[in-house]
């Protein structure tokens, strides 16, 4: 494993990065699996896209003999720039600059780039039905994550999380176009079908009603080696997961600091900037870091 030059507050990027290039299948369908290789298609003068940037710096750090110094992600992080507006000054959101990176890929044009973002698609069924007379409208959605809620009410376990999964409600006082009805509105939204790679994005963010701004929910969640998907979708697809990569956050909700935890030929790293120690034990056990995951990568068995 090598490490990453830290670029002004961009530890989000480098945890971000860090998850992606330990994603076979994505790195693969990036870098052609010609690790260190030149691709003429990438060179050519001006084409310094996100998908460009991101390819060469999963190449870069694919050359990990050891001894090597960090690489440099900072052309990607200016690409990133250029393509969503991001600065150097402020520190981004982990899961902005997922969605960031992802969105970048889906729209460079070139079908691998479009293929290795959609490896972490969600694609839902929406249905919203009169209550009076069942008319019926149906949707259909995406997602590159699964939000999880912590705290109150809700349970701490990720895997009850997931077997109590739903996104159904009802909205009430709504004008029925087809009956001319004041009703309800049922709405229920099926998964169809579960990504390659499922992201878990835990909403940390909690509004404090006597200080009126966000402060950060430090509950613990149990998060599981292999997490069973099968009672949130009514697809037919293998439903379990594994662990492999997570980024925790530490400190105040507006900026705080990110880090990441991988998996790699079945070793755990934990990975900060140009810092990369081997964990000696499964990084769930250590006793500070389930209050401050922020979000886990799963690869389907």
């Amino acid at each position: 494993m090598r490490g990453l030059i830290n670029v002004g507050t961009h530890c989000a990027v480098n945890s971000v990065l860090q998850c992606l290039y330990v994603t076979d299948d994505f790195r693969i369908m990036l870098t052609g699996g010609l690790c260190g290789s030149d691709d003429a298609d990438c060179d050519k003068a001006g084409d310094d896209t996100v998908a460009r940037e991101l390819t060469s710096v999963l190449r870069d750090m694919d050359r990990n003999t050891r001894g090597m110094p960090p690489c440099d992600p900072k052309p990607l992080v200016d690409a990133l720039m250029r393509y969503s507006g991001m600065t150097h000054e402020v520190q981004e959101d982990a899961d902005t600059v997922f969605k960031c990176v992802l969105n970048a890929l889906a729209d460079d044009g070139d079908p691998r780039c479009k293929q290795a973002s959609d490896l972490w698609t969600i694609r839902k069924r929406q249905s919203a039905k009169c209550s009076t007379c069942n008319a019926e409208c149906i949707s259909h959605h995406a997602a590159t994550n699964v939000i999880v809620y912590i705290g109150g009410n809700e349970p701490n376990k990720l895997q009850d999380y997931m077997d109590d999964y739903s996104e159904s409600f009802r909205v009430s006082d709504y004008h029925c176009g087809t009956c001319q009805e004041e009703t309800e509105l049922n709405v229920t939204t099926d998964i169809t079908e579960l990504p390659a790679v499922l992201c878990v994005t835990v909403a940390r963010g909690q509004r404090c009603v006597r200080r009126g701004e966000l402060m950060v929910n430090t509950s613990a969640i149990d998060a599981p080696e292999e997490l069973d998907c099968s009672r949130m979708s009514v697809t037919s697809q293998p439903t379990k997961y594994e662990l492999y990569g997570m980024i925790t956050h530490t400190g105040p909700y507006e900026f705080g600091h990110y880090a990441a935890f991988v998996k790699k030929m079945s070793k755990w790293y934990f990975v900060d900037g140009d810092v990369v120690k081997q964990c000696p034990v499964l990084p769930l056990s250590y006793y500070n870091v389930p209050a401050h995951l922020y979000m886990l990568m799963y690869r389907r068995l």
